[in-house]
Parts: structure tokens; C-alpha cells; sequence
């Protein structure tokens, strides 16, 4: 018999996804991406090419993102 709770949470419990630029492919495997803070970080993959915007989630490249323009509003 399964726990409903566990179950549930198994659903919902799911990586955050980013967009960021991709600005390099490494040798290894891995790209260099910069986040919309500025931040570069590394990630496993290199389906997307440099210049181009990827979907980060869990520290790898799931796909290509729409290159469209980024604003941030405050409210």
C-alpha cells in the first residue's frame, strides 16, 4: 500500500528551470552558461550552441530556449 503523501510529493518535487545564455563549450563535456544575475556557472551538456539561450535544470542543459528579451520588473 502506498502513502498518498509520498506519492504526492514524488509529483511535485521537481528542479528548478532557468534560462541562461550558453558562452562556451568545455572540453569535458560540460558548458559555461551565464545566468540573468551575471553569475557564469558550469552544467553537463552541450546540445545548445554558444550565443544561444538554454533551459538549465539540475545543474544540466535540457534544452533550447526562445532567444527573446529578458525584463525584470520590482513591484
Amino acid at each position: 500500500m502506498n502513502n498518498s503523501y509520498r506519492r504526492l510529493r514524488t509529483l511535485t518535487q521537481s528542479q528548478p528551470r532557468t534560462v541562461a545564455t550558453v558562452t562556451s563549450h568545455n572540453a569535458d563535456g560540460t558548458s559555461t552558461v551565464q545566468l540573468n544575475s551575471g553569475a557564469f556557472i558550469t552544467v553537463l551538456g552541450q546540445d545548445v550552441d554558444v550565443s544561444n539561450k538554454a533551459y538549465i535544470e539540475g545543474g544540466r542543459i535540457v534544452g533550447q530556449a526562445a532567444n527573446l528579451p529578458f525584463v525584470e520588473i520590482e513591484i
